[in-house]
Order: C-alpha cells, then structure tokens, then sequence
C-alpha cells in the first residue's frame, strides 16, 4: 500500500540533525526501576540542509557517552510502546560530513560522509 499524491504531507520532514550539545548521561529512577539517560540539544535538517526546528533527542542506550557535536542521519525502527501503540524509536546516530559550501551557495549541501 503506497500513499496517494494527494495525502502526501505539505510539509517537510527532518532528514539529518546538527547536534549542538551533548547532556550528560544521568542516572533516574521510575518507581523501583533505575535506568540512565541521555539527551543531545539539535537541529532538525532538511535535505538541502535548512534547519527545520530545534529540539531534544532522546539517546539509546548503547550510545549513552557516545554521541558528540555534529552532523548526523538518524536511524528508525519500530516498538510497541506501553499503551501497545506502534511507535517509531530511534537506533542509532550515522555520522555524515556536510559537502563544501559551493561558490555561491551559503547554505551546507547534507551529503552522506564517505567510508575511507
């Protein structure tokens, strides 16, 4: 089942963030369950690399201390939260260098970093 043109959304979603400032990982307690925490201060970025919005990224737990200032693609999967609701979660962070600014241009172009 694809989306019909004409339910495509009108508006444009984030495909990389800019992480301006890693939290510190924090140690909570929900009722008798200790667990640890981490959020990153970013930038939400369009393709062309625009800045969307700002705001927090929760940060999984095998990247707790991990994740420092820059660009990245964040990676989705899928859970069933507690209220059994289907959400999106995020996985991982995938590391990319914007590509040089072009004569002319003023803005980053988001390419994928090479692997070598």
């Amino acid at each position: 089942m694809s989306t019909d043109q004409a339910q495509v959304p009108a508006f444009v979603l984030p495909s990389f963030v800019q992480v301006i400032k890693a939290g510190p990982v924090e140690d909570k307690q929900y009722q008798d369950r200790k667990y640890k925490t981490q959020q990153l201060e970013c930038v939400a970025l369009d393709d062309a690399g625009e800045a969307l919005q700002v705001g927090v990224i929760k940060v999984p737990a095998h990247l707790h201390g991990q994740v420092s200032r820059g660009y990245y693609r964040p990676v989705f999967g899928m859970r069933v939260n507690r209220e059994r609701v289907i959400e999106p979660v995020l996985i991982d962070l995938t590391p990319y260098k914007p590509a040089p600014l072009s004569a002319g241009s003023a803005k980053a172009d988001p390419a994928p970093a090479s692997k070598g």
